[in-house]
């Protein structure tokens, strides 16, 4: 290890025990009361409103006409909406921090051979791309770990009472996780960092097969093991045939849609197991598990999402929404506002179980850029999966949009009905009105991810 690799080191070292740090306060959040969340996101609203019209060319010019100081969240709607597209095209002229530019940034992250810093105690990384185009996000020493404690802080009382030593002498957790590998990906950055340097996490790769996987984990045993929830439906597969060996206590599952379907398969192969579960994006965390295993709650101390429908407006608690904005409260080295994510939400409408008042996420029902448009007809292919999760042969799927119907690929454990699959697409197809609907279905033995390992279930046909 040369000098620099033992500098970067020791900044990694400095950065957990800063993230240790402000565990605690960021635990007792989670107790707040209405009162108390709504001044502290006003508050924090102004501060980072100040901020960006300060330090932003591309935001000042934009907010020219608001006054940060009498802000309130009913006002909300009067702050200019963006987009990936607009922060990355004007990413220079948001961003804050001293020197920052794109360029350097992109050549940076191009030749990242481990996490690293930059400009200072900075931190990049990049989004996947799931929806089409990565994302690069720039993060200060403080914000990356309200990113990560934000979303891990549910799990610290919970993490307590896990049964470690079933009554001999108490041991460390065994911990195990699935994501990007080395890579500028904000899964591997972010685990890299905060990883426990007495404790390290196994990092394993997205990128591989589940056949890959299985030895490592058996030969890891995690007592708490997280990975994207398209991993589940394999895994689960391998666990009841018995090649996968490991009971976690734990499965924590994030990044991306957790379907019901896979939470069952979870809970079937591991019946003992907790299962929890929450979304997140590189923007800005967003959510939390909640500790019953019962959906998420928005982090709203640190975010404020806003469920909208197709032109903009607030949805109800209990309605879908066709995407939200989302605004950072916390991150100052790269301002986001009121960014569009088309993400379909839907908040609960009631009180949660486990009394945290934080607004509960009943489920994020897949993304609004997954529908399929064939000329004025418009397909949303949540409702064509129906016919792939009757079949529980079938372990990883991926349906993409065809000039004039759908291409389904997919793996399985054992012979699927192909013939009822055709049936079943065609006809869901032929109830939006698409008229004699081509359809094919392909088993394969490897479904293409991307470079953060993630499996896109659904793929519009390219304009």
């Amino acid at each position: 290890m040369d000098r620099l690799d033992i500098a970067i080191e020791n900044m990694r070292a400095l950065h957990y025990a800063h993230f240790c740090n402000i565990m605690p306060e960021l635990v007792n959040r989670l107790s707040w009361s209405h009162k108390k969340i709504h001044e502290h996101q006003i508050a924090a609203l102004k501060s980072m409103l100040r901020h960006a019209k300060a330090q932003s060319p591309w935001h000042a010019e934009r907010l020219a006409g608001i006054d940060p100081e009498a802000i309130t969240l009913a006002d909300l709607a009067q702050i200019p909406t963006m987009t990936k597209g607009d922060l990355m095209e004007h990413w220079d002229d948001i961003v804050t921090v001293p020197g920052a530019s794109r360029s350097e940034a992109e050549a940076a992250l191009r030749n990242m051979r481990d996490q690293f810093y930059i400009w200072g105690d900075n931190t990049l990384f990049t989004s996947g791309g799931t929806g089409g185009r990565p994302g690069i996000f720039v993060y200060d020493w403080t914000s990356l770990a309200l990113n990560w404690g934000g979303m891990c802080r549910s799990m610290e009382t919970y993490i307590a009472t896990l049964p470690l030593a079933n009554g001999h002498k108490p041991r460390r957790l065994r911990l195990a996780a699935v994501g990007a590998e080395l890579s500028a990906h904000g899964s591997f950055v972010v685990g890299r960092v905060f990883s426990n340097p007495f404790n390290q996490t196994q990092m394993l790769s997205g990128w591989r097969s589940v056949e890959q996987l299985i030895p490592k984990l058996n030969a890891a045993q995690p007592d708490i093991f997280s990975c994207y929830p398209n991993l589940i439906p394999a895994l689960a597969a391998a666990a009841q045939a018995g090649d996968l060996k490991i009971t976690p206590l734990l499965i924590a599952c994030g990044g991306e849609h957790f379907p019901e379907s896979s939470q069952k398969f979870a809970k079937e192969a591991w019946p003992a197991t907790d299962i929890l579960s929450c979304w997140g994006t590189s923007e800005a965390g967003g959510t939390f598990p909640c500790p019953l295993g019962d959906g998420f709650h928005i982090s709203e101390d640190l975010v404020i999402i806003e469920p909208v429908d197709e032109t903009g407006q607030p949805v109800q608690p209990g309605e879908r929404s066709a995407g939200i904005y989302l605004t950072n409260l916390y991150n100052k080295a790269l301002p986001i506002l009121r960014y569009y994510i088309d993400d379909v939400f839907e908040l609960d409408d009631k009180p949660c179980a486990c009394g945290c008042i934080h607004k509960k996420v009943k489920q994020v029902h897949g993304r609004g850029f997954e529908k399929f448009q064939y000329r004025k007809t418009v397909v949303h292919p949540v409702t064509l999966q129906l016919a792939v999760l009757e079949q529980p042969q079938i372990l990883e799927y991926q349906i993409r949009q065809t000039p004039s119907g759908v291409h389904l690929s997919y793996r399985s454990q054992g012979n699927a009905d192909e013939g009822r699959l055709r049936c079943k697409l065609r006809e869901a197809l032929l109830s939006y009105g698409l008229g004699e609907p081509d359809v094919a279905v392909e088993r394969v033995d490897q479904l293409h991810r991307t470079t953060a390992g993630k499996l896109k279930r659904f793929v519009p046909l390219l304009a």
